[in-house]
């Protein structure tokens, strides 16, 4: 019977695709070397070059073996007899590898390497180009066996395909770069994070591969601090009906007590069961199942993700057996007004109140896919009390909102085609209320009437809905964090463009005001139901 395939999709700075530094074990070092401490060498799952007989010893793999060895049959020895092949997968055995120094033995390879610029941070990634070898540590059962002592845990299951959508590793020998093809946060010095431009990728690689016939689902794999982003991202974007699963992980694969493999093996089961289909993309962490519209990280530790909102997040757990307890009420994924599919190919919208001829910006390229160039620039504002010069309501002391849309302005009459021409802001302000000061506010103001949407939203971990009366000339971000409404205002101006332009963004007329209240309505629909 064929088994069912799940695509596996490697994104950035991936802890749960990561492993601690190899380091030389004590059977690779020479006399004057450094001597790793402790009664057991050091030991790295590696391939056998050649097939080679081993015998083992009885009774050693569990301390209570000899004690029950009446029920073990006896093969005359005190020993088995096994030959090992390289077909058969990793096999825990001593790192010998060393490190070219231009000396005659070479040297140990360090954990230390990795922070030393004199040896070019070692010259090695510990991140996995792809999630394949993970995933082999785990059925070989170096990584643990499944609560039934048996490997295989994920082989049994399904059937894997592995793709590098925004990978934390680079072949750079095939001239793969940092930064453009693939990004690790470590070694620290050179880690690079993605770009605007990058979401493109992410979007138009995940939609392709969910419109394959006889796919079952898929898992994102992502760095701990930024997987909740691109699991809203997903479930606003992509149009299917496909379980979709995105996973992280605290502590790196094979170091002690990594939570990534069990996280990874939970998804697949999420996925399996047919209990998540229909549910939009999820997070699946520390045997909990979170809707992606409310997943948030809140430590660097397992178990310390969180539903934000206020009013639950939490859908479910992964079992044995995978339950459903609640399904989202937010539109997502197939349902989402702002999915791909939903997109139009150029979006059109007034650029100045009065204007005969609408602005046009191209969304999607001939195949359907999202540009790069049309993703929107949304930068987040905060307030914080004590934070103004003076009571004074002068809009000018917000240098930074003053040149944020200075900017847009710049890249919006750029005649370049590549220079973006969508620009929001994001103003995380008191809760619930989503205020500013009242310069801010003031700013804030000007922002909406040069054209770009902003969004109120509460500070750090809203509880609750922002009220929609307070002020009038922004969107009311219900109970996105500030992030997640980023997000979705990047989504939104995608489908609806930006705000209409008053020809003097300090003294609009009410006519002006009038197509802006009209405008916002239907940013506000969206955010009302998303």
């Amino acid at each position: 019977m064929a088994r069912p395939k799940i695509a596996v999709f490697s994104g950035p700075t991936s802890t749960i695709a990561n492993s601690p530094s190899l380091v030389t074990s004590n059977k690779g070092r020479n006399g004057g070397d450094r001597t790793l401490p402790g009664r057991f060498d050091h030991l790295v799952a590696q391939s056998l070059h050649e097939p080679v007989t081993v015998r083992i010893k009885k009774f050693s793999g569990h301390p209570m073996e000899e004690d029950g060895r009446d029920v073990y049959w006896d093969n005359g020895q005190e020993y088995y007899e096994v030959e090992l092949h390289p077909e058969d997968g990793p096999y825990l055995l001593p790192y010998m590898a060393r490190r070219n120094d231009g000396s005659g033995p070479g040297a140990p390879f360090e954990a230390g390497d990795l922070t030393d610029p004199a040896i070019g941070y070692g010259g090695r990634q510990t991140f996995y180009p792809d999630a394949s070898r993970v995933f082999a540590d785990i059925d070989r059962g170096i990584s643990g066996r499944d609560e039934h002592g048996e490997a295989n845990s994920l082989d049994r299951k399904a059937e894997f395909e592995f793709i590098r959508a925004l990978p934390p590793a680079g072949y750079t020998q095939q001239g793969e770069k940092p930064g453009e093809d693939y990004f690790a946060y470590q070694p620290f010095p050179m880690s690079r994070r993605p770009r605007y431009s990058d979401l493109a990728r992410v979007t138009n690689t995940v939609a392709r591969t969910m419109a394959q016939a006889g796919l079952a689902g898929a898992i994102w794999l992502e760095g701990s601090p930024t997987v909740e982003e691109t699991t809203y991202w997903l479930n606003l974007l992509v149009d299917t009906q496909l379980p979709i699963t995105t996973c992280a992980s605290q502590r790196t694969h094979g170091q002690l007590a990594n939570d990534g493999d069990r996280n990874i093996v939970d998804a697949v089961d999420v996925i399996l069961s047919g209990q998540s289909a229909g549910m939009g993309v999820v997070g699946v962490q520390d045997e909990r199942i979170y809707a992606a519209r409310e997943f948030k990280k809140a430590d660097d530790r397992p178990g310390n993700y969180k539903a934000t909102g206020g009013h639950g997040g939490i859908l479910g757990t992964s079992g044995p057996p995978v339950t459903i307890w609640y399904r989202p009420n937010y539109k997502h994924t197939a349902t989402s007004d702002v999915n791909l599919t939903r997109l139009p190919a150029d979006v059109i919208f007034t650029n100045t109140v009065g204007d005969s001829n609408p602005v046009s910006v191209k969304v999607k390229d001939s195949g359907g896919g999202l540009l790069a160039t049309a993703i929107p620039r949304v930068n987040i504002v905060k307030h914080a009390s004590y934070m103004g010069e003076d009571d004074s309501t002068n809009p000018d002391q917000e240098v930074d909102i003053q040149a944020r849309i200075a900017k847009a302005l710049s890249d919006q009459s750029n005649p370049d085609a590549s220079s973006p021409k969508l620009h929001g802001l994001v103003l995380e302000g008191t809760s619930p209320y989503g205020l500013g000061s009242t310069s801010q506010m003031a700013a804030l103001r000007i922002a909406v009437y040069s054209g770009l949407p902003v969004v109120r939203v509460g500070r750090s971990d809203p509880g609750g809905r922002v009220p929609g009366f307070m002020h009038d000339h922004s969107i009311a971000g219900s109970n996105l964090d500030a992030n997640k409404a980023r997000l979705l205002l990047m989504a939104s101006m995608l489908k609806l463009g930006r705000f209409p332009k008053a020809k003097d963004p300090r003294n609009p007329t009410a006519k002006e005001k009038e197509a802006l209240l009209s405008k916002i309505a239907e940013f506000q629909e969206i955010f009302e139901s998303h």
